[in-house]
């Protein structure tokens, strides 16, 4: 691995979204249409790592700022050949940094129950098991694991 930046990525860079999207959830990923809608809205943010230019890791999220008045995690992903590089744990410490500057100060993501590492990036984030809601994944039909973070 050489120097990893993070950069913010948008709708100029949606075929690459996509492709690293279907590379990191062969059986689950986002529609073309759903990539469509959240990059065309403000609210949504799209921090992606960049290895020498090559996208190695993600996390998308959405401020639901003056609204809800939280961040919802909704992607984080990496590259298969860089996992275990606590890159994950970069991204999430990295939203929490620069939503937190902007005032936010709760955070929800969600993940399968069977994904038991990235249940441990949360965890090691500091965010808790909220609760877990049957059902809730399609391809293969799983339980979500609901996570929070709370900054006093």
């Amino acid at each position: 691995m050489g120097e990893i930046k993070t950069v913010i990525l948008g709708i100029e860079s949606e075929e690459k979204l996509i492709e690293f999207n279907k590379l990191c959830f062969p059986t689950d990923f986002w529609k073309k249409e759903d990539w469509d809608e959240l990059l065309a809205d403000p609210r949504a943010i799209y921090y992606a790592l960049l290895d020498d230019g090559e996208l190695v890791g993600n996390v998308f999220i959405y401020n639901w700022q003056g609204e809800a008045d939280y961040v919802k995690i909704m992607n984080l992903s990496v590259r298969p050949d860089h996992r275990g590089a606590g890159l994950a744990h970069r991204l999430l410490d990295h939203v929490t940094s620069e939503m937190n500057k902007l005032g936010m100060k709760r955070f929800c993501g969600e993940t399968r129950a069977s994904n038991t590492a990235m249940q441990k990036v949360f965890e090691d984030c500091g965010y808790r098991l909220d609760r877990i809601e049957e059902g809730a994944f399609d391809n293969p039909s799983e339980s979500a694991y609901k996570y929070v973070l709370e900054i006093t």
